[in-house]
């Protein structure tokens, strides 16, 4: 525990040194009227997104096409169609009533429930059918979303930690704010963090049909500019396939930007877009709430009373640990190198 505090101090002591030290201006909403809309090759809509969009990026699509934007004319991002995605593969377990990833790592054996970590960057994000604009100062309608999130987690199960800091204004600090908060709820070591958010683009893109009931669909956010964006897709990729089984038509696909997000803070970090300013909020929360299902499985827990005594904190597996410690191991390298010059610098004053 002392180890984790220590590393996630270096971390925040580094990046207010640096301005964060990470590209979080990215993922800000654009004008409500010009979101960035990405075509194919054939000049198909391939997504609509109300963040920045910049040549790199890439996008995920519902049916796992990989397409990778390659040029940019005013709001309209060109792709390239870069293959089917390789997705996790699950089957379906009889006795724990549950989906499981077809790996060859066995759980631990372990009684402790999964812990979820809870918050929210952009703290006035709201829903104009329901709240009447789509920004509130300093409470959200994100807030309910978040709340019905913590609630459907709690019913099944799970430890959640919600913190409801206010993390105003919504400009391109509000990362390095809420970055804070993101430290803060590691030091508990939960096994997941998720940062929840809505999008600014035309209702229909998220609007769905899920389970018989009107919904808003889930888009899932990597930052590309991160130590972590390997564990974090590869983290992505088994939440949507999770979706994909359980709640088929829920995923909006995943989206990696130009961002870090805070994500290098833990490699199963995760951002959330659940629906837009012009979706109905009751929609996102039960959205959100169909969203909550797939957790368990994807952090190897089951409530089921059969399985409660195989139910455990699923470890990182290799990659997540590999990547966890590249940060590390970058991170004492900066401080060290800091420490020296430091030491130089007064040596050379002391002349």
């Amino acid at each position: 525990m002392l180890k984790r505090t220590l590393i996630i101090f270096l971390m925040l002591l580094i990046g207010s040194s640096v301005g964060g030290g990470t590209f979080n201006a990215a993922y800000e909403e654009q004008p409500l009227d010009k979101c960035f809309t990405l075509l194919d090759e054939n000049n198909n809509v391939i997504h609509q997104t109300g963040s920045k969009v910049y040549a790199g990026d890439e996008y995920i699509s519902v049916s796992n096409g990989r397409y990778k934007v390659v040029d940019i004319i005013g709001n309209t991002a060109r792709c390239k169609y870069q293959g089917e995605e390789k997705m996790p593969v699950l089957s379906y377990d009889k006795k724990t009533n549950a989906w499981n990833f077809n790996t060859k790592e066995l759980p631990v054996v372990a009684g402790k429930r999964p812990t979820v970590a809870v918050y929210h960057t952009h703290s006035d994000e709201s829903y104009v059918p329901s709240d009447g604009k789509e920004s509130i100062e300093g409470n959200g309608g994100i807030y309910d979303v978040g709340q019905v999130l913590v609630n459907k987690l709690q019913k099944m199960g799970l430890e959640v930690q919600y913190n409801k800091n206010n993390h105003n204004p919504h400009d391109i600090n509000a990362y390095n704010r809420s970055r804070r908060t993101a430290a803060s709820l590691l030091k508990k070591s939960p096994d997941t963090i998720i940062d929840v958010h809505r999008d600014a683009v035309p209702a229909s893109q998220y609007q769905a049909q899920v389970k018989g009931k009107d919904v808003t669909k889930v888009k899932l956010v990597v930052g590309r500019s991160n130590p972590n964006m390997k564990s974090n897709l590869e983290y992505a990729k088994k939440i949507k396939s999770v979706m994909d089984k359980k709640t088929p038509g829920l995923s909006n696909g995943i989206y990696i930007g130009k961002g870090d997000y805070n994500q290098d803070l833990s490699p199963r970090a995760m951002l959330l877009e659940v629906g837009a300013h012009t979706n109905k909020k009751e929609d996102a929360e039960k959205g959100i709430s169909l969203f909550a299902e797939t957790l368990p499985s994807v952090l190897g827990y089951s409530n089921n009373p059969v399985s409660q005594s195989q139910a455990a904190k699923k470890p990182l597996e290799s990659s997540e640990n590999k990547s966890a410690g590249t940060s590390i191991l970058m991170i004492l390298i900066v401080v060290a190198a800091a420490a020296g010059g430091y030491y130089l610098l007064n040596r050379g004053t002391n002349k």
